[in-house]
């Protein structure tokens, strides 16, 4: 032995140092029923299936239905990412979640002069109903459920594609989280509170048009999905991400009210999409407490009993920000722990991430080991026999509480103050600090990252790992096709469904899904329909004022 390595043997001694959550609550060496002697079993806890739903919103919880394997999904083009769901539904995912590329989520389509070099870069470019068409070539719609996260136009292509294969509408399953990071069409407040740069009320208006023109047309899907990026890659503590979205959620369930729906017409059908980290007991300690914040809050600010209403239903990704490029492999350890910590938390659906995220999108191999990691929790490590199995930990019981204090601390200063607190800046000011401090404590080495900022080997910068790449003879295809679609679609009919979206969304008080889905089968593209939007609320046809509107 060198005196190196003789050296190392100190590690044998070693004791951890940072004696708190992930988050920084500070914790104590062990924890006793003193701790926990507020608690009473059924006004706090409850049965799984039981008010406030804190033990799971299930009866048995996965005795009765394991949770979806929804992997996120979209490059290079709509027929790669074909292939790509079927293929993962052949290795075994329960329902799909097909992912836009940052090209649709900004509102222009592939062949925007900004767009070079980033169409298909970081999820599936969907222009068209075309589009949409090759995507969902040879899926059968109306026997799995589909989340799309897309930007909301293209909803308008997926009803419209549904509409031309003679589907019956009411009876699809899925999800339409009004997805578009950085999006003019967004949809929901967590993309605004990105960017601060369009109206909230445009916001507001296509989030409320999407929840009233699907509980009227497709019931069984979930109309409102609140954080489709998560809060907490951007720097929110568990409790901050719980409360912000449930104060957006709340937003965008008065705007419907406003609109002349009821509470227990659209509560039934509110979703979350939130983050897991590696912290196991803090994370499944925060979706107990997430339940049995949402349960109380509702029947509070609404007055509901329904248990349809009350349950908090979650779809979970597990974080991007602790996987790290060095000794990528590691990243299927760490995926695999918030996966556990999701699925001990009582999650209904999830993603798991690949470990080659820090580096590409996924590749077929790494999408696999993704999957798997989710069927191995299933089917092997006995998490799904028992409902809320850390239920009665004096430790997790602890931080439940402690979790629900600080979130419903927080929905109380927010709740009625959410849009100015966005508009202003306020919230992503607090987040961007907190990020930085986590990078600074990373940095330290006070955070310790295995492989990252210890325990790192000589030869980890030189280790090959195969990564995906861009299909560039799909993207050719792809243009192609749009390029086509221009040249041959009925250009007055097109101009005329354009105004025809224009008027209705000036008209404030009619739902735009009729306009956008007639507006899908002339094959407006995404890009127009979105700049027409646009030009309703006062703003130029194109994000980048690059391009003049077509249709004068």
């Amino acid at each position: 032995m060198t005196e190196k390595s003789l050296r190392s043997l100190e590690k044998y001694f070693e004791k951890p140092t940072r004696l708190k959550t992930w988050s920084g609550i500070p914790v104590k060496d062990v924890y006793t029923p003193d701790d926990i002697e507020a608690t009473e079993y059924q006004k706090d806890l409850g049965d799984p299936g039981q008010f406030p739903y804190t033990r799971g919103i299930m009866p048995g919880m996965y005795r009765g239905r394991l949770w979806s394997i929804r992997e996120l999904t979209g490059a290079s083009s709509p027929r790669e990412t074909n292939k790509r769901l079927k293929y993962l539904l052949l290795e075994g995912e329960t329902a799909l979640a097909p992912i836009g590329d940052v090209t649709g989520n900004l509102g222009i389509d592939s062949d925007h002069p900004r767009a070079r070099g980033a169409v298909g870069m970081q999820g599936v470019p969907m222009c068209s109903l075309r589009d949409m068409e090759i995507l969902m070539d040879g899926i059968p719609l109306d026997q799995v459920s589909v989340s799309l996260l897309l930007p909301t136009p293209a909803y308008a292509f997926y009803i419209a594609l549904v509409q031309n294969q003679g589907l019956d509408l009411s009876k699809l399953r899925g999800t339409m989280p009004c997805k578009g990071i950085n999006a003019p069409l967004a949809g929901t407040l967590p993309e605004y509170l990105d960017r601060e740069t369009y109206p909230v009320g445009m916001y507001l208006r296509l989030t409320t048009d999407t929840i009233l023109f699907l509980q009227k047309n497709l019931p069984r899907f979930y109309a409102l999905n609140i954080g489709p990026e998560g809060l907490r890659e951007s720097g929110a503590t568990p409790a901050q991400e719980i409360a912000i979205d449930f104060c957006i959620a709340l937003a965008h369930v008065r705007d419907a009210m406003r609109r002349g729906a009821t509470a227990d017409e659209i509560l039934p059908k509110v979703t979350f999409t939130h983050r897991c980290g590696i912290d196991i007991f803090e994370e499944a300690a925060k979706f107990r407490a997430a339940r049995r914040v949402w349960a109380r809050l509702l029947r509070e600010e609404f007055g509901t009993e329904d248990p349809r209403s009350l349950t908090y239903k979650v779809h979970v990704v597990t974080m991007g920000t602790p996987l790290v490029r060095q000794q990528p492999l590691n990243n299927i350890i760490r995926v695999a722990y918030e996966a556990l910590a999701a699925i001990l938390g009582g999650v209904q659906s999830m993603h798991t991430m690949s470990y080659d995220e820090p580096l590409s999108l996924p590749t077929e191999e790494s999408s696999r080991i993704a999957v798997r990691t989710q069927q191995i929790l299933c089917y092997e490590t006995g998490v799904v026999n028992v409902a809320d199995p850390l239920g009665g930990s004096y430790y997790v019981e602890w931080l439940t509480n402690r979790l629900e204090e600080e979130i419903t601390q927080l929905v109380d200063e927010l709740k009625d103050d959410i849009v100015p607190a966005i508009e202003s800046g306020r919230l992503i000011r607090q987040l961007e600090s907190q990020a930085l401090e986590f990078q600074r404590e990373v940095e330290s080495g006070e955070r310790v990252v295995v492989g990252a900022n210890r325990f790192i080997t000589a030869e980890q910068e030189e280790r090959e790992i195969k990564v995906h790449e861009v299909n560039e003879e799909a993207v050719r295809e792809h243009m192609d096709n749009l390029k086509e679609l221009r040249r041959t679609r009925d250009s007055q009919k097109v101009k005329k469904c354009l105004e025809q979206v224009r008027e209705v969304v000036e008209d404030r008080a009619e739902n735009l899904y009729p306009a956008m889905v007639e507006a899908a089968k002339t094959y407006c593209t995404l890009g127009e329909i979105s700049g027409v939007i646009r030009m309703a609320y006062g703003l130029d046809y194109d994000v980048f004022g690059m391009l003049e509107y077509p249709f004068k």
